[in-house]
């Protein structure tokens, strides 16, 4: 069975990982949703206060969400901000990565939650 996912994620990557396992993708696509993101979110809040040990922690606990989602193209600009983050950079460099990253991220998620309704109705 072809599960036709959106070309916006990384189909290829998907199917190696998980084949034609709809359930499976349904769920990941679901808690990335329903976990992940909601924590990216929140990451800005962390980052205007300027706790940068629990950024950090943030982005090392969702950074693996972004490739088992197959948005595997962030995950190296999600590696470099955690590394900027344990570095100690400077808040607009800190910001900037939040800024592109997300501009990216948030097209994203309607997709999705879509493609997770959809796959979970096959």
């Amino acid at each position: 069975m072809t599960l036709n996912i959106n070309s916006s994620l990384d189909v290829t990557y998907l199917s190696q990982v998980y084949g034609d396992d709809a359930s499976i993708i349904s769920m990941i696509f679901e808690a990335f949703v329903s976990d992940s993101y909601p924590r990216w979110m929140g990451l800005k809040q962390t980052l205007d206060a300027g706790n940068l040990a629990e950024a950090a922690s943030v982005v090392h606990g969702i950074k693996p969400s972004f490739t088992m989602t197959g948005i595997t193209w962030l995950r190296p600009k999600v590696e470099e901000m955690e590394r900027a983050i344990k570095a100690n950079a400077d808040a607009d460099t800190l910001f900037n990565f939040y800024a592109e990253i997300s501009a990216e991220l948030g097209p994203l998620i309607p997709i999705l939650e879509e493609e997770s309704k959809r796959l979970a109705s096959l």
